[in-house]
């Protein structure tokens, strides 16, 4: 990697930039060291960010400007401008948040803010959460089976959304490898295909999708994969890496 590819992008933001190269409703990249940050202007107010995504460090400064949120164009993940929370998928995790003072004709970036506590969840907040998953796999990022990890390149460490540390202190009973067979709306419970029954008093329902599988001669052959879930991802990187070592 050569320097240039080193050096951040645009303007120090903590020299101040003029007012008028930032119009409402935009962007502009700079940094703060070697951090890229994005500053936007919405209904005149004035705010600055990281500016990478931290689904999959995607450019936020070519991201969308929607109110006082912007958005990936890599995954479409959303942050707030104001906080740097992440507010929608697949992010989970937030970016840096800074303040920023106009002086003067210039907006300056100033102080770095702490990033907002993640410890568990009170016990006020309400009951324990139970997970069911036919996949036998903890939550994970199926964007990544497609990219780095089937590529060879990427540990398989990158593809769960979170650690089992993040669900035990969150009290969150995962159960993968059931599938849930029927759901008994005036006994308020869900029938598993184990035979077990579990009650519930909020029921969210997210039943994703399976790939098309093709009907026609051949489809069924063993070197015709579909790529839809970890255990998917990993048949197809197998052979592929095993031919790529000496």
């Amino acid at each position: 990697m050569n320097a240039d590819q080193t050096q951040p992008s645009g303007p120090d933001l903590t020299k101040g930039i003029d007012a008028a190269l930032l119009a409402d409703g935009a962007t502009l990249l700079g940094h703060i060291g070697q951090d890229p940050v994005i500053l936007a202007r919405s209904g005149g107010e004035v705010c600055a960010i990281g500016a990478t995504c931290t689904h999959y460090g995607g450019p936020l400064a070519e991201g969308l400007l929607v109110g006082d949120t912007v958005r990936c164009p890599w995954h479409h993940a959303c942050f707030s401008m104001r906080t740097g929370e992440a507010v929608r998928a697949p992010a989970l995790n937030p970016v840096a948040c800074w303040s920023v003072e106009t002086i003067d004709g210039r907006h300056f970036v100033r102080g770095r803010h702490e990033l907002p506590s993640r410890s568990a969840r009170p016990s006020s907040a309400g009951g324990r959460i139970t997970v069911l998953s036919a996949d036998p796999a903890a939550p994970y990022d199926r964007p990544n089976l497609s990219k780095d990890f089937l590529a060879g390149t990427a540990s398989e460490e990158w593809i769960p959304l979170r650690d089992a540390e993040f669900y035990r202190e969150n009290d969150v009973d995962l159960r993968l490898g059931v599938s849930a067979t029927a759901i008994d709306t005036n006994a308020t419970l869900v029938r598993t295909a184990d035979g077990d029954s579990l009650s519930y008093g909020a029921l969210l329902i997210a039943t994703g999708a399976e790939p098309v599988r093709l009907d026609i001669p051949g489809a069924g052959l063993s070197h015709v994969h579909y790529l839809r879930s970890l255990a998917d991802s990993r048949s197809i990187a197998r052979p592929l890496n095993t031919r790529k070592m000496p």
